[in-house]
């Protein structure tokens, strides 16, 4: 069994397409870590992707991703990249189990292949036909939060520094991958998040803390 997490960067549709209500973004970055059974990284992916329904990448995008419109010119477009990136899930052959932070990325994806065509043979049917796993509902409801954690967040909260840079794609699937491998692990769960689940349980008077606080700037964008 292999596990793969993956992460997508996104730049919005322009806003007079028609094909808006269909999908309203565009992925512009695909990036992915495999692991093995111990939950260690044995290879990765990442490619960025070329738009096809907005030639620029939006100022407040690559100021958030550090993807500019150069960046994605001379890139595969979404057709391309996402055969690309199924193929890399599946040359090993083995059973797969997907994981993203977040149904978002599963949901772009589904709604960008009905946008732009995209007819997945039989084979990547395995990737592309049953849900990936949402690690941060997984993780929020363990752990008795009823506010969506930013990744960062939950990072912290494992005693896990984040390394590279937040919303590049293969340095937010290392980190979620990091994250798995912490939440999975049970001394190095006991170690941190054990103790918060402790805490988090409902108490005498029927609340947990993650109702009588409020988490909701720790939301991920």
């Amino acid at each position: 069994m292999k596990n793969i997490v993956v992460d997508l960067e996104m730049n919005p549709i322009s806003r007079d397409a028609m094909v808006r209500d269909i999908c309203g973004k565009e992925t512009i970055e695909i990036g992915a870590v495999m692991l093995d059974d111990n939950l260690k990284e044995i290879s990765s992916f990442r490619t960025y992707v070329k738009p096809g329904y907005n030639d620029i990448i939006e100022k407040n995008i690559s100021r958030l991703t550090g993807i500019t419109t150069e960046m994605v010119q001379n890139a595969p477009d979404f057709n391309e990249a996402l055969l690309m990136f199924t193929n890399w899930c599946l040359g090993t052959g083995d059973e797969i189990s997907i994981y993203a932070w977040s149904e978002a990325d599963y949901t772009q994806i589904k709604r960008e292949m009905l946008l732009k065509n995209y007819k997945a043979s039989e084979k990547e049917a395995l990737v592309l036909e049953r849900e990936w796993f949402d690690f941060q509902h997984e993780f929020d409801t363990d752990l008795g939060f009823n506010r969506q954690l930013s990744l960062k967040t939950a990072l912290e909260f494992a005693g896990v520094d984040f390394t590279g840079r937040e919303h590049d794609a293969l340095d937010d699937a290392r980190n979620t991958a990091e994250l798995l491998h912490t939440f999975r692990d049970e001394k190095l769960f006991n170690k941190t998040l054990g103790k918060i689940k402790e805490v988090m349980v409902p108490t005498k008077i029927g609340s947990t803390l993650g109702e009588l606080f409020d988490f909701s700037s720790f939301k991920n964008a």
